[in-house]
């Protein structure tokens, strides 16, 4: 009786907790959503943050897990399309997942938010999503629009007055057409765009619109395989201005697509990560100096954009799991991620105000020399 008296005490208190503190008390692993291209044209940037993803999580469980719990990927391939985002987080909500981590294109990133207007976080590191302080978004890349005028900057400060554009026909490039005709005109660069759609196996015709001899600079502003197509139609059609190509493509993988049809200059939007020395900060130095080693010991080739932008992924959701008493009880987490920085190798955090980390201090315009990207040099303007 008095065994039974006991039990009854036991489930009678667990009774009182929220379904989630009773998760919270498992030893089950924390689980969390990936949801990711690893086919089709965007297939290298959902494998370059896979690799990071799955050395963390290794490294993580060897070392006992978070709170005596390991660490478990449930990993999509949405293929880039929002209907399999979608498809791919409303299962991962179904295993309650702790956190999402959305590392397709804006439309599918876009596709998920209405399912977690109660949680979990979702870390989104694509440029134009935007999330709104009122919800459960985390973006941890810079804006589109901050991003263009990191490359306005630069033009500018090279005496560049005109610059061509390749966007692709999705919801990322009708983003990208807004904030660079507001960037461009603002710094009084006249801005010519042409649109190519993802599945195209040819641009000469958008080059030939965007990119001729009165141009001193190109932009593509897509990622993966469609802009690898861009910049061989640029090496067939002879062209011998500096080519910029976005965010996304600063990765090893984007460089063996086009090893062999490099154009004269390549160079992009890059996190001021992929020259750490430039860092103020000698512990987010040391960090990823110290990320950089353990990934090149493990992969044998060096880090590049993407893969730190996985390690910032990473920060945010180690974060959540030791810091947070009960990472299941989003609004906490909310309030955690609004008002603790983020002590990790990228950005310092959110605000109430403000769900999108980095900042124009944490990106510079790179330039890929001896196969390094690295601080790039100005454009010397005819």
């Amino acid at each position: 009786m008095r065994a039974s008296g006991i039990l009854t005490t036991v489930i009678a208190a667990m009774a009182l907790l929220p379904s989630g503190e009773i998760v919270a008390q498992s030893t089950q692993p924390w689980l969390i959503g990936i949801v990711e291209p690893l086919s089709g044209p965007l297939a290298t940037e959902g494998s370059r943050r896979d690799k990071v993803n799955k050395m963390w999580a290794e490294q993580i469980n060897a070392q006992g897990g978070i709170k005596g719990r390991k660490v478990e990927l449930i990993i999509c391939n949405d293929e880039g399309r929002p209907e399999k985002s979608v498809a791919c987080a409303r299962d991962m909500l179904d295993k309650r997942v702790t956190m999402i981590f959305s590392n397709s294109p804006t439309a599918s990133s876009r596709a998920i938010q209405p399912l977690v207007r109660q949680g979990p976080p979702l870390i989104i590191p694509s440029p134009n999503v935007l999330p709104t302080p009122d919800g459960y978004g985390f973006q941890i890349s810079t804006t589109t629009e901050t991003n263009n005028t990191a490359i306005a900057r630069f033009l500018s400060e090279s005496g560049i007055r005109k610059l061509g554009m390749v966007v692709a026909t999705d919801a990322t490039g009708e983003a990208e057409v807004n904030a660079a005709r507001k960037v461009y005109q603002a710094h009084n660069i006249e801005l010519k765009v042409a649109r190519i759609d993802l599945r195209a196996t040819d641009a000469s015709t958008q080059l030939a619109t965007v990119a001729g001899p009165d141009v001193p600079v190109v932009y593509v502003s897509y990622s993966g395989g469609g802009a690898a197509i861009v910049v061989k139609s640029f090496r067939n059609l002879g062209l011998r201005q500096p080519m910029i190509v976005s965010y996304g493509n600063v990765s090893n993988a984007f460089v063996q697509l086009i090893k062999d049809v490099m154009p004269p200059r390549l160079l992009a939007v890059g996190v001021i990560g992929l020259a750490p020395e430039l860092l103020k900060d000698p512990d987010q130095q040391k960090k990823i100096k110290d990320f950089m080693e353990a990934y090149s010991k493990r992969y044998g080739e060096p880090v590049d954009q993407l893969s730190l932008n996985a390690r910032a992924e990473l920060d945010v959701a180690e974060a959540i799991l030791r810091n947070v008493s009960n990472p299941y009880d989003f609004p906490a987490v909310k309030k955690f991620l609004e008002t603790t920085p983020i002590n990790g190798t990228r950005f310092k955090g959110f605000s109430p105000t403000n769900h999108i980390g980095p900042g124009a201090a944490d990106i510079m315009i790179v330039e890929l020399k001896n196969g390094r990207w690295t601080k790039a040099d100005p454009i010397r303007s005819k």
